[in-house]
């Protein structure tokens, strides 16, 4: 009864450093993040589309043409448009840590296009008392944190239109506003 008992034990106790030290070592040994991998192939302060030889997505849809841009709201408000003419855009707007915090589609937008405003807690406050409420043509978004990723995707109709739907998110914009 003691041999068993004493087994049990060493097993138990076995299994118990087994599992701590997998719980401290795994973290290290993933993959980077998927901010981190985007901002291998996106630039801070520019949208860059992301065509198959360069792209961070293990699976991408060969439907949906994604567009990346990292923002630091460190120098002041980033202003993002996008031109509208597509079928169908989506934007959404992401922290560092993959927190989707915001979304908009192009049949929400004011316009034919996607015009937004990202801005600081104290910065927004500051502009709102400035300019006043937000308006369907000034639209402003308060980030959670100074900096993060925004995410274009834009459908593709038909194979042969894949060209043109990348031509257009090229021209998508995501820079620091001027005065922001």
């Amino acid at each position: 009864m003691m041999r068993w008992l004493l087994w049990s034990v060493a097993g138990l106790l076995m299994g118990l450093a087994v599992h701590l030290i997998t719980i401290i070592v795994l973290p290290g040994l993933g993959a980077r993040s998927g901010f981190q991998r985007a901002a291998a192939v996106a630039p801070l302060g520019r949208f860059v589309v992301l065509t198959a030889d360069k792209t961070p997505l293990p699976y991408p849809d060969p439907g949906v043409v994604t567009a990346l841009c990292r923002y630091d709201l460190a120098a002041g408000a980033v202003r993002l448009h996008v031109p509208g003419g597509m079928s169908f855009v989506s934007v959404s707007l992401y922290t560092p840590d993959g927190l989707a915090y915001y979304s908009l589609t192009d049949r929400a937008a004011a316009g034919d296009a996607i015009d937004l405003t990202l801005f600081t807690p104290a910065l927004l406050a500051e502009t709102r008392s400035r300019e006043g409420a937000d308006t369907p043509g000034s639209l402003r978004v308060e980030a959670p944190q100074g900096n993060g990723m925004v995410s274009l995707r834009a459908l593709v109709t038909e194979p042969g239109r894949l060209p043109e739907v990348e031509r257009q998110l090229e021209t998508a914009t995501c820079a620091t506003a001027a005065g922001g």
